[in-house]
């Protein structure tokens, strides 16, 4: 397996799963600009997520986000990580619930 690098984790609002995801500031890994990020899922099934600049200068994840979030049954208060694969623009997420005050991680 090759080796692969946090982009980063948050916790999912509301807004997160309905409209587009906030990225959280110096988030590396993830492509200039309003870049593509091609996301496989663990059916194999590929999301292409767009990493956005909005005018005030914050990222934030768009096109199949939503369709995504949604698919995945993604809801407000769950966590989630996003990995770059070190290769290219491939990119997985993994979702996890807080129990007992650990996250317990599931690939999506």
């Amino acid at each position: 397996m090759e080796p692969e690098f946090v982009c980063f984790q948050k916790q999912l609002s509301n807004t997160d799963v309905s409209r587009n995801l906030e990225i959280p500031n110096r988030a590396p890994f993830l492509p200039a600009g309003h870049g593509v990020m091609l996301v496989t899922d663990r059916e194999g099934n590929i999301y292409d997520f767009v990493a956005s600049v909005r005018a005030d200068g914050r990222r934030s994840l768009k096109r199949d986000w939503c369709f995504f979030a949604e698919k995945k049954h993604l809801r407000a208060g769950e966590f989630i990580r996003i990995y770059w694969s070190g290769n290219g623009n491939q990119y997985r997420v993994q979702a996890g619930l807080e129990l007992h005050g650990y996250i317990v991680w599931e690939t999506l």
